[in-house]
């Protein structure tokens, strides 16, 4: 993830057979506003989001995010489906905003 001269988002993928667990430690961010990690069709975050988790961002605008999926299938994408890119958006899935942070291809 990037995002401009701020301190860095680290994802870590756990490979768990049929299910991955990806954590994400999210720094950065707003304090205390509401976002959500997501699936995006395209490198700048653009197009449809797919939701993967709604959190909110603690006193010092981070969060640790923990999700469960196949996680990697999707992200690396392969014959009969599109590469897919992590995005965190403000707002929430119901509300969503703007991304603000874009996994680095």
């Amino acid at each position: 993830m990037k995002a401009g001269a701020q301190a860095p988002t680290s994802v870590t993928l756990f490979d768990q057979g049929l299910i991955d667990v990806l954590e994400a430690a999210v720094t950065g961010l707003q304090p205390m506003q509401p976002y959500f990690l997501a699936f995006s069709d395209n490198a700048d975050g653009s197009g449809q989001l797919q939701l993967l988790e709604d959190f909110t961002t603690n006193a010092v605008g981070a969060q640790i995010i923990n999700t469960v999926g196949p996680i990697l299938e999707i992200v690396q994408g392969g014959a009969d489906a599109p590469r897919r890119y992590l995005v965190i958006a403000s707002g929430s899935s119901t509300h969503p905003g703007t991304p603000v942070q874009v996994q680095v291809p």
